[in-house]
């Protein structure tokens, strides 16, 4: 048993996944229904997320319901009663493999940007699917912390009307 993981992300046209503040308000213009967010998110078995993420989230209520979680840190955090999350202080992609191996469908890790990059880089991560958001930020959340030396393939493209561009690669380490 492994679930396949994916990094499904919104990015700014530039590369980042917030600004200088970890917000993430340059998305509100553009909606979720039309990309299928409710498909995918049906389709998750468990989240990944690192610890700024996690901190950002639960500052909203957590937003997945059930679906429990893992949460990448070596610092001391909040846990919600409900639902059941995990905690480890492993490297990146060994982290991400041992957590993928519980379940059988599908584990998206959420970010940030030194996680998505150090799972990518440690071949943990199977499929980056992106949003980029017609949107310049200038500056804040990079989707990538580091160089990545990877491949990527891409596998599916799609344009929506309002600028937007999906865009699916496999990943290979």
């Amino acid at each position: 048993m492994s679930a396949e993981v994916i990094a499904y992300v919104a990015v700014s046209l530039d590369g980042y996944l917030a600004g200088d503040d970890g917000a993430v308000d340059f998305l509100e213009p553009f909606g979720t229904d039309e990309y299928g967010f409710h498909d995918f998110f049906d389709s998750i078995d468990a989240v990944v997320m690192g610890s700024a993420t996690y901190e950002q989230i639960l500052g909203f209520g957590w937003p997945y319901g059930n679906t429990p979680g893992l949460v990448l840190t070596t610092r001391e955090l909040d846990t919600p009663e409900e639902p059941e999350i995990s905690y480890s202080e492993e490297p990146t992609g060994i982290a991400i493999h041992r957590y993928a191996d519980l379940y059988d469908g599908r584990v998206w890790v959420v970010g940030g940007g030194k996680v998505i990059t150090e799972g990518l880089v440690q071949g943990a991560i199977d499929i980056l699917e992106m949003y980029v958001m017609p949107v310049v930020l200038g500056s804040g959340v990079p989707l990538f912390s580091s160089p990545y030396n990877g491949r990527f393939d891409l596998t599916d493209t799609e344009a929506f009307s309002n600028g937007v561009v999906k865009l699916v690669y496999s990943t290979t380490p």
